[in-house]
C-alpha cells in the first residue's frame, strides 16, 4: 500500500513538470510573458506633427520589442513617428520576445491620419449691395473632414456649414465675415477673415473751383462724391457734355453768368445724384483786378481740395502757383 501511495505522488510530480514545460502556444520556455502586449499612443496622427508611441508587455526575465509602421522598422518599445503624407490610416504593429524562451507576440493599431485645416478661404463676390442677399463659402484642406462656424456682426453662428447667406442693411458701407474651420477628429482649427465693400452713394457730391471766370481764360473744376465703388462723372455746360471728374472750362462770350451741371453715379447701383454750380462772368478789364484779390484764392483752395479728394499725399500750392498753372497770362 506505501509503495502504491509513492508512485501516485511520482505520478502527480511528472505531470506537474511536463505541464510547467509548455507555452499556450504548444512550444516549450517560460510561462512568464510575453502577456498582456499593448501599444500606448494616440489613435490618431497629424501630418506634419511628431507622436510618440510605446510598447509594454508583461514579461519575465525581459523581453526585446520591435516596432514598425507599414513596413518601416524599428528596434525597441519608443517610438517617435511623423506622418509626412496623408493616407487614409496607418498600421502600428508591435512585437515582444522573451529573451529568454523566445516566445513572441504581436499587437497592431490602426492609425487614422489627419490633416489640416490648411489653406483656409472665404469666396464670394466682392461687392454686396444693401438688402439684396449673397451666398458666401469657407473652403479648407482637411483630413478626414471639418466642421465650419461663421461670425457674423460679433456673433458665432453654429449650424451653416461652409455656405453662408449674408444680406447688408441699408445704409452698411462694408460687411466682415470670420470663419473657423475645425477638424472633427483633432478639434485643431484655422480662421479666415474677409471684409466685403457694399455698394453706397453718391452722396455729399461737391463741385470745387473758382465763383468766377474772366471772358478767354481758362479755369478747373473738379466734381467729388462718395461713392463705393468710385462713381463715374459727367459734366453738361451750355448744352455739351465732358466726362471725367476735372474739367477745363473757357468762357468765349459776354455773359452775367455760366450754369455748370455734375452728375455723379454708381457704376453699380446706378444710383445718381446731379449738382449745378453757377458761374459769373466777368470781363477780361475786371479780371485782372478781381485776379489777385480772390482769383488766386479761388484757385489756390482747388488745389488743396483737389490734392486732398483724389486721395494723393497732402501738398501745399501757393496762389502763385496755382494760378500760373490754370490762366498763364495773369500772374498772380
Amino acid at each position: 500500500m506505501k509503495d502504491t501511495h509513492t508512485l501516485l505522488n511520482l505520478l502527480l510530480l511528472l505531470v506537474f513538470l511536463a505541464g510547467s514545460a509548455l507555452t499556450t502556444d504548444g512550444g516549450s520556455g517560460s510561462i512568464n510573458g510575453p502577456l498582456e502586449l499593448t501599444i500606448v499612443g494616440p489613435d490618431f496622427v497629424k501630418v506634419g506633427v511628431p507622436r510618440s508611441f510605446d510598447c509594454a508587455a508583461q514579461c519575465s526575465p525581459s523581453c526585446s520589442y520591435r516596432m514598425s509602421i507599414d513596413g518601416q522598422i524599428w528596434q525597441g518599445n519608443e517610438l517617435l513617428f511623423t506622418a509626412r503624407q496623408w493616407e487614409e490610416s496607418l498600421n502600428l504593429t508591435c512585437t515582444a520576445r522573451n529573451d529568454d524562451s523566445g516566445r513572441s507576440s504581436t499587437v497592431t493599431k490602426i492609425l487614422q491620419v489627419l490633416a489640416g485645416p490648411t489653406n483656409i478661404s472665404i469666396t464670394g463676390p466682392a461687392l454686396m449691395t444693401p438688402g439684396a442677399p449673397q451666398s458666401f463659402q469657407c473652403n479648407a484642406d482637411c483630413r478626414p473632414s471639418c466642421n465650419y462656424t461663421w461670425k457674423i456682426k460679433g456673433r458665432w453662428l453654429g449650424g451653416q456649414g461652409n455656405k453662408i447667406t449674408v444680406t447688408p442693411e441699408e445704409l452698411a458701407t462694408s460687411a466682415t465675415l470670420n470663419c473657423k474651420a475645425i477638424n472633427s477628429v483633432s478639434g485643431l482649427y484655422a480662421m479666415a477673415t474677409r471684409t466685403i465693400p457694399v455698394t453706397s452713394g453718391p452722396s455729399e457730391v461737391h463741385v470745387i473751383g473758382p465763383d468766377s471766370v474772366a471772358v478767354g481764360f481758362k479755369s478747373m473744376f473738379q466734381c467729388t462724391a462718395k461713392c463705393t465703388p468710385a462713381c463715374d462723372y459727367r459734366w453738361t455746360i451750355d448744352g455739351h457734355t465732358v466726362h471725367g471728374s476735372e474739367m477745363e472750362m473757357t468762357v468765349e462770350r459776354n455773359v452775367k453768368s455760366e450754369k455748370i451741371m455734375c452728375h455723379a453715379q454708381n457704376t453699380v447701383s446706378t444710383h445718381f445724384e446731379v449738382v449745378t454750380k453757377s458761374i459769373r462772368v466777368e470781363e477780361n478789364d475786371k479780371k485782372k483786378i478781381l485776379s489777385k484779390e480772390y482769383g488766386c484764392q479761388a484757385v489756390s483752395s482747388l488745389c488743396l481740395s483737389k490734392k486732398t479728394i483724389s486721395g494723393r499725399k497732402h501738398q501745399h500750392c501757393t496762389a502763385a502757383e496755382t494760378w500760373s498753372r490754370l490762366s498763364p497770362n495773369i500772374p498772380c
